[in-house]
């Protein structure tokens, strides 16, 4: 399978100096269109998105999380080529599928979500290496008004920072570590328009203000991990190597996917026993492991 948009050389070399990589139009909007429409018609996808709690704040983000992919549209959208590809060529091997998140921030309210790495809870997964990666595709347009990330460019490269439990999240760097972060590294806010894409390794260090907007702020996470990286924990079967067959750049234009929810089995995060808990409530899962 290739691509119909591979990345560049000099985009590689960006996100390995940057710790991150915006790309403009990365879907169009008639690839975005049945997601979009399916989300204004039931926001809740039938009562299935569930509030968490992952910052400063009352309000939470609603989140809908996947493991496994069937051949819906989330399912396509989790093997598409230039995800996947875009993956493999800046983590640098054959990636697999980790996991995914629909992420939901509710107008006027949702957390501010703190400074934080993602490998931080890889690591505690059992991940030994932050081969790993996420990429954000804009289903809404992301602003600073209604939360959109900002990073602090070049920060993956002090590799993985201990975790320090607070109050509100379980991410929390410790103050004055991060003060001296954000004096060392510059931050720069992502603003991004619907079909945007963004990259961006497993240290790079960022985080998110609360929606101020009226307007609900939805995103896609999808995040891969290198095929020699599987958590070596137990307990951690969802997160394992699992088959990743790659579907062309063309499979969302042609409709070929069932529905856009269905196939592919969705967390319930409310439920200890469910094999995705984990991913988004970590009170049972140590910090230092």
């Amino acid at each position: 399978m290739t691509s119909e948009r591979p990345l560049l050389t000099e985009e590689i070399a960006a996100y390995q100096r940057d710790g991150y990589l915006a790309i403009s139009g990365l879907f169009s909007a008639a690839e975005l269109a049945p997601i979009d429409e399916a989300l204004r018609v039931d926001p809740t996808v039938a009562g299935r998105l569930y509030n968490v709690h992952d910052g400063e704040g009352v309000g939470g983000h609603d989140y809908l999380g996947w493991t496994r992919h069937g051949d819906d549209y989330l399912g396509a959208m989790t093997r598409i080529a230039r995800l996947v590809e875009g993956a493999a060529a800046l983590i640098g091997e054959p990636v697999y599928h980790f996991h995914s998140k629909l992420v939901c921030k509710p107008p006027h309210g949702g957390d501010i979500v703190d400074w934080h790495q993602d490998f931080g809870g890889w690591y505690q997964d059992g991940c030994l290496l932050p081969d790993m990666l996420t990429c954000i595709v804009a289903v809404t347009e992301a602003t600073p008004e209604n939360g959109c990330l900002t990073f602090l460019r070049g920060s993956h490269a002090m590799g993985r920072i201990d975790r320090v439990v607070s109050d509100h999240a379980y991410y929390t760097i410790q103050p004055q570590r991060l003060a001296a972060m954000r004096q060392r590294f510059q931050a720069v806010t992502i603003p991004m328009a619907p079909g945007d894409g963004l990259f961006f390794h497993g240290n790079a260090v960022h985080s998110s203000p609360v929606n101020r907007s009226g307007e609900t702020r939805r995103l896609l996470e999808f995040s891969y991990n290198a095929v020699s990286n599987p958590p070596v924990f137990d307990g951690q079967d969802h997160h394992a190597v699992k088959p990743l067959e790659v579907v062309a750049d063309d499979a969302l234009r042609r409709g070929d996917f069932n529905a856009v929810f269905g196939d592919t089995p969705l967390h319930d995060i409310d439920d200890p026993a469910n094999e995705g808990y984990t991913i988004f409530n970590r009170d049972h899962v140590p910090v230092h492991c």
